[in-house]
């Protein structure tokens, strides 16, 4: 029997898929009941070339999950983040019904109902609107209009749109596993609703969410999201670059979290740490303020677009908080540092704290779950996920060639009885063949008085050979050669 008590969230990154599972208490928070995070191969900067791979890196986490919670997940929210993510601004406007009595919620309906009906693009999806501010008659600006005199109410929006071909894919990915996505939610707007705190969007503040593939900034200020971007770069450029130093794959990501910095004068001048290659003959030393340099040199490209971007979005002057960055890749060590020297402004790493009950945020105590947490409380929102606690696939979820995920197998109809043909117990004997028509022959004279005289046919017996025949026959081979023998001249 499904229930609607739990909400799951799939946060699908360049590097990784983390899947979590909540449960809204009467208090309004969410109860993060498991957080799940596998490696993932084929998406490329938040996009899925894939979409094998993507699918069974979310079946894993997704039958971690299952298993822990004994249930058999149906339904999910999902995040999406991509330069393929933007946002725009319209302005509309209409005329007060009533201006003696001043703006009432009619008012404002009828605005949201004319901004319902801008359309977008083709190839993208309107994924979000989000009111920027009211002007009443042109000069008054109010956060809440109603009861405000006027004659005219106007109001920007800004429009989050999404090319429908990267959602379509995860939409996909999703129901081969026969997953009903109930939501797709910008990343950018995700994370700040598990990592901000009242002061801060109010007061203003840039969030910058640093993944493997991309970057996503978003500019809050007086309550209201402002401005997004993503930026397709990403923890992944560094990894590509220290691998330039002729380090092996496999150890590029533990060094740089080990050892790494941003800053390259921070780190030790004189220290080395040995790589181990293949054999021990291929070890390789690496000075680790030579590591330091290669690793600051991409951060701050990183830091300058972020930098641009806060720029771009008319904010930059507004944000009393600075920046707070997050993401899997924030635990890189000094990075606030660097991010402090290149824009010049306040920077924290932050961790899921926003909207999560006390229990849970042990649990999620890494920036690295900072998009999946706030999937799962804009998820919580708008209601929580159907799913079945035994391990079968309901018929109304099921999805023709779906392959069953691992750890929870549903069962398999029986085959009934199958009626086939059984040879005979005993062999039949052959039709008899009808005998051929006799030839018709014209009548002789005579013919059948001498058909009576032919002789009838006799079978020859089979000959005897007697041993003694055998033997006389070979005595007279022998003497006939020794004749010949003698005949021959020597």
């Amino acid at each position: 029997m499904e229930r609607k008590n739990y909400t799951v969230a799939v946060d699908l990154g360049s590097s990784s898929v983390v899947v979590a599972v909540g449960e809204k208490t009467p208090e309004g928070a969410v109860d993060v009941a498991c957080v799940v995070s596998k490696p993932v191969e084929g998406v490329n900067a938040g996009r899925i070339e894939n979409i094998e791979l993507v699918s069974r890196a979310i079946r894993e986490a997704v039958s971690e999950a299952e298993e822990q919670l004994g249930i058999r997940i149906t339904e999910a929210y999902a995040g999406i983040s991509g330069d393929f993510v933007r946002c725009a601004r319209h302005t509309d406007h209409v005329f007060v019904y009533d201006p003696q009595n001043g703006v009432n919620q009619k008012d404002v309906d009828a605005l949201f109902d004319r901004m319902r009906n801008v359309q977008a693009p083709d190839d993208e999806t309107i994924m979000e609107r989000v009111p920027q501010n009211y002007l009443v008659d042109d000069s008054q600006e109010v956060r809440n209009p109603v009861g405000s005199f006027g004659k005219k109410l106007s109001s920007t929006f800004n429009f989050i749109l999404c090319l429908k071909t990267p959602m379509q894919r995860l939409d996909m990915a999703l129901k081969r596993l026969g997953i009903k996505m109930l939501g797709v939610v910008s990343d950018a707007l995700a994370v700040p609703e598990s990592v901000l705190l009242p002061d801060e969007k109010e007061e203003g503040v840039a969030v910058v969410d640093i993944g493997g593939g991309v970057t996503d900034v978003t500019v809050y200020y007086r309550n209201v999201v402002r401005y997004i971007a993503s930026i397709p770069i990403g923890a992944s450029a560094i990894n590509r670059d220290i691998r330039t130093m002729s380090v092996p794959e496999k150890h590029v990501e533990s060094l740089k979290q080990k050892y790494g910095s941003a800053v390259a004068e921070l780190a030790p001048e004189d220290k080395l740490i040995r790589v181990n290659g293949r054999t021990a003959r291929e070890a390789k030393d690496i000075l680790l303020r030579n590591l330091a340099t290669v690793v600051e040199a991409r951060a701050t490209d990183i830091a300058e677009f972020v930098q641009q971007e806060i720029k771009d979005s008319g904010f930059a002057g507004k944000l009393a908080y600075g920046i707070v960055l997050t993401g899997g890749s924030a635990k890189l060590k000094d990075l606030d540092e660097l991010f402090r020297r290149v824009t010049g402004m306040d920077v924290r790493v932050a961790v899921p704290e926003a909207g999560i009950t006390e229990e849970s945020k042990e649990k999620v105590a890494d920036p690295a779950y900072s998009t999946a947490v706030g999937i799962l409380l804009k998820g919580a929102e708008q209601g929580g996920c159907a799913f079945v606690e035994r391990p079968s696939t309901p018929a109304s979820t099921a999805v023709p060639g779906a392959a069953p995920r691992t750890g929870f197998i549903p069962p398999q109809q029986q085959p009934g009885p199958k009626f086939t043909s059984v040879p005979p117990r005993y062999p039949q004997a052959a039709p008899a063949e009808e005998p051929a028509p006799a030839e018709t022959r014209p009548e002789i004279p005579g013919q059948d008085e001498e058909a009576d005289r032919e002789d009838p046919v006799v079978v020859e017996p089979k000959r005897k050979r007697g041993f003694g025949s055998i033997v006389m026959s070979a005595i007279d081979k022998i003497n006939k050669g020794f004749s010949a023998a003698e005949d021959e001249e020597i």
